[in-house]
C-alpha cells in the first residue's frame, strides 16, 4: 500500500454549471486570472454557455454574491477570484481571513465546493507570478463538482 498513487480525478467538465465571482479591486491580477479560468474550464469540457460571470468591487464584497448565487442552487461549483495585497495597515489580513471564513462558511452550508482563488500577495510581482493559478481554480472546480456528484449519487 505505501507505493499507491493517489486516485486520478474526475477532470470532465461536460454538463457542469460554474459560477465565477471575480473582484474588480487589482483587475489587471483578477482579469488576467479570470481569463485563465476560462479557458481552462472550457479546456476541460465546461460549455462557455454553462459558465456565468459576475463581478463585486473587492474580494471582500465575494461572499455575499456567492451566497445569492448558491441560494438559486443553479452551479455545481463556485470560483472565487481576487487578489488582496499588503499594505502599510494590517487590513490585507482582515479581508483575506474574513473572505476566506465566509467562504468556507458557504461550501459547508449550501454543501457546494467554492473555489477560494483568493490570492494575497505583499508585491506586485507575487500576484502577477500567481496569475496562473487560475488554471487550478478551473481544475479544482470540476473535479470536486464530480467529486461530490459520485459520492452524493452512489451512496
Amino acid at each position: 500500500m505505501k507505493h499507491m498513487l493517489p486516485p486520478t480525478p474526475d477532470k470532465n467538465g461536460s454538463g457542469l454549471s460554474i459560477g465565477i465571482l471575480v473582484a474588480r479591486y487589482n483587475w489587471p491580477i483578477t482579469g488576467a486570472t479570470l481569463a485563465l479560468t476560462c479557458e481552462e474550464l472550457q479546456r476541460l469540457g465546461v460549455a462557455e454557455h454553462a459558465i456565468t460571470i459576475h463581478s463585486v468591487p473587492g474580494s471582500f464584497e465575494l461572499p455575499l454574491l456567492a451566497q445569492t448565487m448558491l441560494q438559486s442552487k443553479r452551479y455545481d461549483a463556485l470560483i472565487c477570484i481576487g487578489c488582496v495585497m499588503k499594505g502599510e495597515t494590517r487590513h490585507d489580513v482582515i479581508v483575506s481571513d474574513a473572505t476566506a471564513q465566509g467562504l468556507m462558511r458557504l461550501a459547508l452550508d449550501y454543501q457546494r465546493p467554492v473555489i477560494l482563488g483568493v490570492m494575497c500577495a505583499e508585491t506586485q510581482a507575487q500576484a502577477e507570478a500567481r496569475i496562473e493559478r487560475g488554471i487550478e481554480y478551473a481544475r479544482a472546480a470540476v473535479e470536486m463538482a464530480r467529486a461530490q456528484q459520485h459520492l452524493l449519487h452512489n451512496k
